[in-house]
C-alpha cells in the first residue's frame, strides 16, 4: 500500500496525500473548525459509502445490470468512549436490477473491504516521535 500523509494546513484543517492525490479534512465551524472539508469521522462513513457503491456497481456491471448504483448513509454517535455508533446505509439499486437479486446484492456489499473492516478491527499501532 502507499503511504498516506497528513500536513496540517491551519486550524483544525489537514491535508491528506495519497498517491498524487489531495483531500482537504477539517471540523465543522460549530466543532472549532473552518469547514474546509468533511472531518474525519465524515471521511470514515464516506469511505463505507464509496466502498460499498464500488462493490454493487461491479456487480451490477458484471450482471448487465444497465443504471447507477448511490449509496446514502447516516452516522450515529456514541460516547463513553466518544465514537461512532452505527450507520444506516441506503443503497439505491438500477431499476433493471431483478427484486431475486437483492440478496446477493447485499452480501457483496458486506463483504466490501471497508464493512469487514468495521467487522474485524484491524490493530492499530501509534508510534510518537
Amino acid at each position: 500500500m502507499d503511504l498516506i500523509t497528513i500536513s496540517r494546513k491551519s486550524g483544525q484543517e489537514f491535508s491528506i496525500g495519497v498517491r498524487g492525490h489531495d483531500v482537504t479534512c477539517d471540523m465543522s465551524a460549530n466543532d472549532g473548525g473552518h469547514d474546509g472539508g468533511p472531518s474525519p469521522v465524515e471521511l470514515m462513513a464516506g469511505s463505507l459509502g464509496a466502498c460499498i457503491a464500488m462493490m454493487v456497481q461491479g456487480y451490477c456491471n458484471r450482471h448487465g445490470y444497465e443504471g447507477d448504483v448511490e449509496v446514502s448513509l447516516t452516522l450515529e454517535l456514541a460516547d463513553t468512549p466518544k465514537r461512532v455508533g452505527g450507520f444506516v446505509v441506503d443503497v439505491e439499486l438500477p431499476k433493471s436490477v431483478p427484486d431475486d437479486k437483492k440478496d446477493v446484492i447485499r452480501r457483496m456489499a458486506e463483504r466490501c473491504p471497508v464493512h469487514e473492516t468495521f467487522r474485524n478491527p484491524p490493530r492499530v499501532d501509534i508510534d510518537i516521535m
